[in-house]
Protein backbone atom coordinates (compact mmCIF):
# COMPACT_ATOMS: atom_id res chain seq x y z
CA UNK A 1 0.00 0.00 0.00
CA UNK A 2 0.95 3.53 -1.41
CA UNK A 3 2.70 5.96 1.55
CA UNK A 4 -0.64 8.71 2.27
CA UNK A 5 0.66 12.11 1.34
CA UNK A 6 1.03 14.13 4.26
CA UNK A 7 3.71 11.27 5.44
CA UNK A 8 5.84 11.94 2.89
CA UNK A 9 9.33 14.07 2.58
CA UNK A 10 7.17 16.63 0.33
CA UNK A 11 4.60 17.31 2.16
CA UNK A 12 7.11 18.77 4.31
CA UNK A 13 8.95 20.92 2.69
CA UNK A 14 7.67 24.53 3.60
CA UNK A 15 6.11 23.61 7.55
CA UNK A 16 5.28 26.78 9.42
CA UNK A 17 8.84 26.52 11.19
CA UNK A 18 10.99 27.10 8.42
CA UNK A 19 8.53 29.92 7.37
CA UNK A 20 8.61 31.86 11.09
CA UNK A 21 12.25 31.72 10.40
CA UNK A 22 12.42 32.96 7.33
CA UNK A 23 13.14 37.11 6.66
CA UNK A 24 10.75 39.23 4.48
CA UNK A 25 13.28 38.79 1.75
CA UNK A 26 13.23 34.89 2.08
CA UNK A 27 9.79 34.99 1.80
CA UNK A 28 9.84 37.31 -1.30
CA UNK A 29 12.45 34.85 -3.16
CA UNK A 30 9.84 31.87 -2.07
CA UNK A 31 7.16 33.50 -3.66
CA UNK A 32 9.24 35.10 -6.81
CA UNK A 33 10.13 30.93 -7.34
CA UNK A 34 6.71 29.40 -7.19
CA UNK A 35 5.54 32.41 -9.44
CA UNK A 36 8.19 32.31 -11.53
CA UNK A 37 8.96 28.27 -11.70
CA UNK A 38 9.96 28.14 -15.33
CA UNK A 39 12.56 30.88 -15.02
CA UNK A 40 13.82 29.65 -11.72
CA UNK A 41 12.50 32.94 -9.85
CA UNK A 42 13.70 35.55 -12.47
CA UNK A 43 10.63 38.51 -13.30
CA UNK A 44 8.56 37.74 -16.39
CA UNK A 45 6.50 40.96 -16.91
CA UNK A 46 2.69 39.85 -16.57
CA UNK A 47 1.68 41.95 -19.65
CA UNK A 48 3.82 41.29 -22.79
CA UNK A 49 5.92 38.07 -21.06
CA UNK A 50 9.44 39.33 -21.71
CA UNK A 51 12.03 38.04 -19.07
CA UNK A 52 14.37 41.17 -20.05
CA UNK A 53 12.97 43.14 -16.75
CA UNK A 54 15.02 45.40 -14.41
CA UNK A 55 14.76 46.35 -10.78
CA UNK A 56 13.29 49.35 -9.96
CA UNK A 57 12.49 49.85 -6.25
CA UNK A 58 10.22 52.00 -4.85
CA UNK A 59 11.15 52.02 -1.29
CA UNK A 60 11.37 48.33 0.57
CA UNK A 61 8.55 47.03 -1.80
CA UNK A 62 10.33 45.08 -4.80
CA UNK A 63 9.41 46.39 -8.14
CA UNK A 64 10.40 45.65 -11.72
CA UNK A 65 10.13 47.44 -14.91
CA UNK A 66 9.66 45.54 -18.49
CA UNK A 67 12.23 46.38 -21.35
CA UNK A 68 9.82 45.58 -23.73
CA UNK A 69 6.73 47.56 -22.87
CA UNK A 70 7.93 49.55 -20.40
CA UNK A 71 5.37 48.50 -17.28
CA UNK A 72 5.53 48.20 -13.79
CA UNK A 73 4.72 45.51 -11.86
CA UNK A 74 5.35 43.70 -8.69
CA UNK A 75 5.49 40.27 -7.07
CA UNK A 76 2.30 40.15 -6.62
CA UNK A 77 1.05 41.83 -9.40
CA UNK A 78 -1.95 40.02 -11.49
CA UNK A 79 -2.17 37.40 -8.67
CA UNK A 80 -4.90 37.01 -5.63
CA UNK A 81 -2.15 38.90 -2.93
CA UNK A 82 -2.12 42.32 -5.78
CA UNK A 83 -2.40 45.42 -3.37
CA UNK A 84 -2.17 43.61 -0.40
CA UNK A 85 -1.97 45.21 2.62
CA UNK A 86 -0.15 42.19 4.58
CA UNK A 87 3.54 41.29 4.64
CA UNK A 88 4.55 38.58 2.11
CA UNK A 89 5.57 36.28 5.34
CA UNK A 90 2.24 36.79 6.42
CA UNK A 91 0.79 35.69 3.30
CA UNK A 92 3.14 32.82 2.58
CA UNK A 93 2.44 31.83 6.91
CA UNK A 94 -1.19 31.57 5.60
CA UNK A 95 -1.26 29.65 2.63
CA UNK A 96 1.13 26.52 5.10
CA UNK A 97 -1.66 26.96 7.50
CA UNK A 98 -4.59 26.85 5.55
CA UNK A 99 -3.24 24.05 2.95
CA UNK A 100 -1.73 22.15 5.52
CA UNK A 101 -4.73 21.21 7.25
CA UNK A 102 -6.26 18.02 6.89
CA UNK A 103 -9.87 18.58 7.50
CA UNK A 104 -9.95 22.48 6.71
CA UNK A 105 -9.24 25.97 8.76
CA UNK A 106 -11.23 27.52 10.98
CA UNK A 107 -11.02 31.41 9.98
CA UNK A 108 -11.36 32.10 13.74
CA UNK A 109 -8.24 30.05 14.39
CA UNK A 110 -6.48 31.52 11.13
CA UNK A 111 -7.41 35.57 12.62
CA UNK A 112 -5.75 34.27 15.98
CA UNK A 113 -3.14 32.15 13.90
CA UNK A 114 -2.14 35.88 11.80
CA UNK A 115 -3.07 38.38 14.22
CA UNK A 116 -5.37 39.46 11.98
CA UNK A 117 -9.07 40.43 12.11
CA UNK A 118 -12.02 37.70 11.43
CA UNK A 119 -13.16 39.84 8.23
CA UNK A 120 -8.99 39.64 6.58
CA UNK A 121 -8.87 35.67 7.32
CA UNK A 122 -12.52 35.15 5.80
CA UNK A 123 -11.54 37.08 2.90
CA UNK A 124 -7.69 35.54 2.66
CA UNK A 125 -9.69 31.97 2.73
CA UNK A 126 -11.86 32.15 0.44
CA UNK A 127 -9.00 34.16 -1.74
CA UNK A 128 -6.94 30.61 -1.42
CA UNK A 129 -10.11 28.64 -1.63
CA UNK A 130 -11.09 30.55 -5.18
CA UNK A 131 -7.67 29.93 -6.70
CA UNK A 132 -7.73 25.97 -5.99
CA UNK A 133 -11.05 25.78 -7.40
CA UNK A 134 -9.49 28.11 -10.33
CA UNK A 135 -6.51 25.03 -11.19
CA UNK A 136 -9.05 22.28 -10.99
CA UNK A 137 -11.66 24.06 -13.19
CA UNK A 138 -12.22 21.92 -16.95
CA UNK A 139 -10.53 18.61 -14.99
CA UNK A 140 -12.92 15.42 -16.05
CA UNK A 141 -12.79 12.62 -14.42
CA UNK A 142 -12.11 9.75 -16.17
CA UNK A 143 -13.43 6.33 -15.76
Amino acid sequence: MAQHFLLSAAARSLSIGKVMRMSDRGAANVFARLRWATTDGKPVCPNCGCTACYDCRRGAHLRWRCQACGSDFSLTSGTLFSSHKLPLKAYLLSIVLFCNEVKGKSMLALSRDLGVQYKTAFVLAHKLREAMAASLRGLKIAY
